[in-house]
């Protein structure tokens, strides 16, 4: 048998890894938990913001 953890983020709250994000993220097997922690909704969309223009340069 394996156990799934499942990780939620508070209220208003995005969890990352600084790779992955999610208001619910899955663990796989041998991920820990400790290497999430919790940015502002705020916070994830100036990132991902970052990321499409960075993303978006790379085909200019």
């Amino acid at each position: 048998m394996k156990i799934r953890t499942v990780l939620f983020a508070d209220s208003g709250k995005m969890l990352t890894n600084g790779e992955n994000f999610g208001t619910q993220i899955f663990l796989a097997e041998n991920e820990m938990a400790e290497s999430y922690y919790e940015i502002t909704k705020e916070e994830y969309d100036k990132i991902s913001a970052e990321k499409e223009q960075e993303s978006s340069a790379d085909f200019n």
